[in-house]
């Protein structure tokens, strides 16, 4: 089966999304990966309108959750605002949408006791999952960001939080960036099957950007991180769909909307698509 390239709208941040779609539609690209925000201030209406016109499927919706730092009225509204994305996943047509469990809280560090908190939302919010066809997909981030943004730091944390919530509702984002240090990750990935509902490749490489790290992401072959190995563990668990191309990236940012596009179809190809075929080809 072909490997099919996303492109994740982080990827060109600064464009608005009517121009990204049309540029990568442009480009051959048939898939999008979609953030709430700029879908929000299109109007549902024009960006279904967008992507029809433009013929491409959306593969994932960015993000929602950040539960486990919250409590009371803030959770309350936590869950709120997840429970609209999945509406409007559900309008666009997104299979997913991208669960962050949020940050350890400042005063309780006990990672075990975020993920509690996380399951807890995470069961609140299956009732509507399920109601709206769309999965919930639990991201694990990297352990640098625990403070900040994720207690769920790995794939086999990210399917404990997980276990016993219907396949249907409740997967898992595996992001290349973010799991590719962790010395289980490949009999994690076998372990996770179907839980697996959307795959992202970036790169990495020190030094981390400052002063915001989370925007240290390369494109795909730019790095160190041994994509290839991890796509046939992806792609070996089941998981077929598009593959998100996803950057965070100042100075790609700063570059003209069809340069990005071109380097990432053209990282895509080379440092993805080429060298996963060859390697099934050999399988």
């Amino acid at each position: 089966m072909s490997i099919e390239l996303s492109l994740n709208q982080a990827t060109a941040r600064p464009y608005p999304l009517t121009d990204t779609a049309e540029a990568a539609a442009a480009a051959g690209i048939r898939h999008i990966g979609l953030w709430i925000e700029p879908v929000e201030e299109l109007g549902l209406e024009r960006t279904a309108r967008l992507l029809a016109d433009t013929g491409l499927s959306v593969s994932s919706v960015c993000r929602a959750g950040f539960v486990a730092d919250k409590r009371g009225a803030e959770l309350v509204r936590a869950l709120d605002d997840t429970r609209r994305a999945l509406d409007l996943c559900a309008a666009v047509g997104a299979p997913a949408l991208t669960f962050i469990a949020g940050a350890t809280p400042a005063d309780d560090r006990d990672v075990r006791a975020a993920e509690g908190r996380v399951r807890d939302a995470l069961e609140q919010l299956a009732p509507h999952a399920a109601e709206t066809g769309v999965r919930l997909a639990l991201e694990p981030i990297h352990p640098l960001f625990v403070t900040s943004r994720s207690a769920v730091t790995t794939v086999r944390q990210g399917l404990r939080v997980i276990e016993g919530l219907p396949s249907e509702v409740a997967g898992l984002v595996v992001d290349a960036y973010a799991v590719f240090w962790d010395p289980e990750l490949h009999e994690s990935l076998h372990e996770a099957g179907d839980r697996i509902a959307a795959y992202q490749v970036d790169d990495f490489a020190l030094p981390l950007a400052l002063p915001e790290n989370m925007n240290s992401r390369l494109l795909p072959g730019e790095g160190e991180i041994d994509l290839p190995a991890i796509t046939a563990s992806v792609r070996g668990a089941g998981f077929r769909g598009p593959i998100e191309v996803e950057i965070f990236q100042e100075a790609l940012w700063r570059e003209p909307l069809e340069t990005i596009v071109a380097r990432t179809v053209a990282s895509f190809e080379r440092a993805i698509a080429a060298p996963v075929t060859e390697r099934e080809g050999h399988a």
